[in-house]
């Protein structure tokens, strides 16, 4: 059986943290499987039946310990190993869960602007086929419909960035100083800075500079929505496909595929932008507090 991981990169979603994830596994001192986004300790021990579009993302996840761990099981003794789940800072039980298993663990938190956050996971779903509300501002009035009805957390898209809440649970299982907190703008701004703070945080060469000419998981709209659906979703020649070529060149195909179909996003509506000021502005308020912090540029 493998071991736990260091550190885990916990959210949030729609905030670099893919990117992170892929510049950390190209450092020599660190093990990151493969898999972006185990989700153990956001379901351990659940019976998974996540309804609605999507839904495989949740259903897919790894619930026991045992696999959990086997995917560490090739891990050097030498090396800091660690995993991505984005879900982590979200799922109300994380915090309880990694304290059980890996009381010293490093954790890495990414913040972006909440409002900018949930329009990105909506045009995320968008890309990814799963979103089949073209208006944002609908979504948005359907998220509770949706959430009673059992769909996948990310649609809940004013729910999910309250990182106040969420931190506050993560605060109460760790000290502060196993908690790393920047922003996706701080990530934007000074790159190789930040990944330069990750490294020495999770305890291994800070000078270490990763390959960052790709970009990882940009955003954009579909030029072609029937193409990306095509591209998206299961079908007789996807399937077809499947059966000759390996599923890693078959993804990094229908990515990059995917990729040359992406233009650049429209901006946020005027009306989408109020309704979630008005939903989330208590949340970046009492998040400023929590980790003193200014977050004043958020809301305006």
């Amino acid at each position: 059986m493998g071991k736990f991981p260091e550190f885990l990169v916990i959210g949030a979603a729609r905030s670099g943290t893919t990117a992170l994830h892929s510049y950390l596994r190209q450092h020599p001192q660190v093990f990151m499987p493969a898999r972006k986004e185990p989700n153990f300790f956001s379901f351990e021990g659940e019976v998974l039946n996540c309804q609605g579009p999507g839904a495989d993302y949740i259903n897919n996840s790894i619930t026991d310990l045992e696999t959990y761990r086997d995917i560490f099981s090739a891990v050097p003794r030498s090396v800091t190993c660690g995993e991505a789940s984005p879900l982590y800072l979200f799922a109300p039980k994380s915090a309880e869960r990694i304290k059980h298993h890996i009381p010293k663990a490093r954790l890495v938190v990414l913040l972006r602007n909440p409002i900018e956050q949930a329009y990105s996971h909506f045009l995320y779903a968008t890309k990814q086929s799963v979103e089949p509300e073209p208006d944002f501002v609908n979504a948005l009035n359907l998220e509770e419909k949706r959430l009673s009805e059992g769909w996948q957390p990310m649609f809940g898209y004013s729910r999910f960035p309250r990182y106040s809440e969420q931190l506050a649970r993560f605060f109460e299982h760790f000290p502060k100083e196993q908690i790393f907190i920047r922003t996706y703008e701080d990530f934007q701004d000074e790159p190789e800075r930040l990944l330069q703070q990750v490294f020495e945080f999770i305890g291994v060469d800070p000078m270490f500079t990763p390959d960052m000419s790709n970009k990882p998981n940009a955003g954009g709209v579909p030029k072609n929505k029937a193409f990306q659906d095509f591209l998206m979703k299961s079908n007789p020649i996807s399937r077809a496909i499947g059966y000759i070529v390996p599923q890693g060149a078959r993804l990094a195909i229908r990515d990059r595929m995917s990729a040359m179909n992406m233009q650049k996003k429209e901006g946020m509506s005027a009306e989408a932008r109020s309704i979630l000021k008005d939903r989330l502005s208590d949340d970046i308020r009492a998040l400023e507090k929590l980790i003193d912090r200014d977050l004043s540029a958020w809301l305006t």
